[in-house]
């Protein structure tokens, strides 16, 4: 196991050693699980993401000059005000 050094503020220090005691642990096993958690959270978070994404890029190519927002904020804004439904 390689070792890392790296530095840290001393009132966040003393936070740390206080959660480690406080369950149990070493220093190292608490900055080694919050790290794990911190990583599987971003992969998954980036995985989910792009997920979501793919859907509305392929509605995207669709929609892509096949309507005029101009157009429907001006047909409800005249709809609302009492305007002839142009449709």
């Amino acid at each position: 196991m390689a070792k890392v050094m790296i530095s840290l503020p001393d009132a966040f220090l003393k936070k740390v050693d206080r959660a480690a005691r406080a369950q149990g642990r070493t220093r190292s096993e608490l900055i080694r699980e919050a790290l794990r958690t911190t990583l599987g959270r971003e992969d998954a978070r980036w995985r989910s993401w792009k997920e979501a994404l793919a859907p509305l890029r392929d509605l995207e190519q669709q929609w892509v000059g096949q309507w005029d927002s101009a157009d429907i904020i001006r047909y409800y804004r005249e709809t609302r005000y009492g305007g002839e439904d142009r449709r």
